[in-house]
């Protein structure tokens, strides 16, 4: 299995800060706040003042994906802006764990794994449906039945 790098899970995510965990190997040149070679790390274990711009969850089948998933709802809660998750193609649990904590399914670098991106500014866009003129409005409700 290749190697996973940090700067090909990026994809546009730049940050100056940003954590490592898993199988991951930092190609950035900068240090990041956390690295765990392990993504299975227990949530108690992540330092309580730990705010990263972009957080990087290797999940292979060698970890333990129960224990990955609350580290990633964690990540994505309380310490990092956005959260890059590779999950290996064996995992479908995962995948599916993942897609249902909010996260999208985006073209992962290698063949290898799939990538899940969880970025706040991209599922809270603007939509169409969503303003005051397709909501209920009390003084239409003697004006139109819907």
């Amino acid at each position: 299995m290749n190697r996973r790098t940090a700067s090909s899970l990026f994809s546009g995510f730049e940050s100056s800060n940003f954590a490592l965990l898993g199988d991951i190997e930092n190609d950035t040149g900068q240090e990041p706040l956390l690295t765990a070679a392990d993504a299975g790390l227990s949530v108690d274990e992540l330092p309580a003042d730990l705010r990263v711009g972009v957080a990087l969850v290797a999940v292979s089948s060698e970890s333990n994906s129960e224990d990955t998933l609350p580290l990633i709802a964690r990540l994505r809660d309380v310490h990092a802006d956005r959260v890059i998750a590779w999950v290996d193609n064996e995992l479908t649990g995962a995948r599916d764990a993942l897609i249902a904590m909010g996260f999208e399914k985006r073209e992962s670098p290698s063949e290898d794994g799939l990538l899940f991106v969880w970025d706040p500014a991209l599922a809270n866009r603007p939509r169409e449906w969503n303003n005051s003129e397709h909501w209920a409005n009390p003084e239409n409700f003697s004006r139109y039945r819907w």
